[in-house]
Formats: C-alpha cells, sequence, structure tokens
C-alpha cells in the first residue's frame, strides 16, 4: 500500500477514533501487504496536538491490507469520556441528560484537556471540561468540571 493511501486510511481511522478529523497525516513510507506489517505515523489533530501512531497489518486479502491504527500514547475515546460525563452530570444534578458528547481524544498526559457538551431534556446546554490527571498502567485518570453558567 502507497504512502499515499497509508495516510488517508490512517486519516480514516484517526476520525473513527476520535471523532474529528485530522488537520495532517504524515507517514514514513509505504506499508507492505504483509500481516504484522507496519508503518508510523504522525497525525495532527484539529487542535495542533500531534500522535505519533503506527499502521499494524492484521489481515491481507489479496493485495489489500487490513490494519489497525496503534498509538503511542494512552488515551481515552470520546464516546468513553461522554458516558462518564453524563453519569457524572447525572450524579451530580438527579436527573440523566438528553445527551453527552465529546470530540477528540483525551491524552494520557497530566492537564490534557477535552470539552464536552450535556444537553438536557429541555435543550439546555453545559460545557464540560475534561482534564487528565494521570495515567495508572492503560487507564487516564481525569476530573470532570462542568461550567458555571449553561452555554449561550
Amino acid at each position: 500500500m502507497s504512502k499515499s493511501d497509508v495516510e488517508i486510511k490512517m486519516s480514516g481511522l484517526f476520525h473513527d477514533k476520535s471523532h474529528e478529523d485530522a488537520k495532517s497525516v504524515v507517514c514514513d513510507g509505504d506499508l507492505k501487504a504483509e500481516v504484522d506489517a507496519t508503518q508510523k505515523c504522525t497525525v495532527t489533530s484539529a487542535d495542533g496536538q500531534t500522535w505519533m501512531t503506527t499502521a499494524k497489518v492484521t489481515k491481507v486479502d489479496g493485495d489489500a491490507p487490513n490494519y489497525d491504527i496503534e498509538f503511542s500514547d494512552k488515551f481515552v475515546s470520546p464516546d468513553d469520556i461522554a458516558t462518564n460525563v453524563a453519569t457524572f452530570y447525572s450524579n451530580k444534578v438527579g436527573t440523566a441528560p438528553k445527551s453527552a458528547s465529546c470530540n477528540g481524544l483525551l491524552r494520557g498526559a497530566t492537564g490534557s484537556t477535552v470539552r464536552c457538551v450535556i444537553t438536557e431534556a429541555d435543550a439546555t446546554r453545559w460545557g464540560v471540561t475534561v482534564t487528565a490527571t494521570n495515567v495508572e498502567g492503560d487507564t487516564v485518570n481525569y476530573n470532570i468540571l462542568v461550567d458555571d453558567q449553561p452555554m449561550a
């Protein structure tokens, strides 16, 4: 698979994991159509963070490799964060929100942040800041802080 094809595929895989488009993807070279073959890439997210990633071939169908994306840094997916934000909000106010959504990956580095939005049943929206506090093994721990005022 050519370098440019790997970059396009890596961009799509990054979007699937983060729910946001990559600003850019640069890979070191082509990816061989062999199980366990790898190619290193640098993905720059919409907010300018760089993510070191590796494309690793998991299966080959004919000449087309299927592969997964591996990140050098620990992270929490936006879906996992949104689930925990909704639970946090429910526990805090006693009512489940209509929805909770987050975009972007929360890097497992102290001080990294992701913004989320909680929508109540009456359509009132609240901003939420999720901040990584530390990493223990494969677990990224974080705090959740709901804004003092609803969003305009």
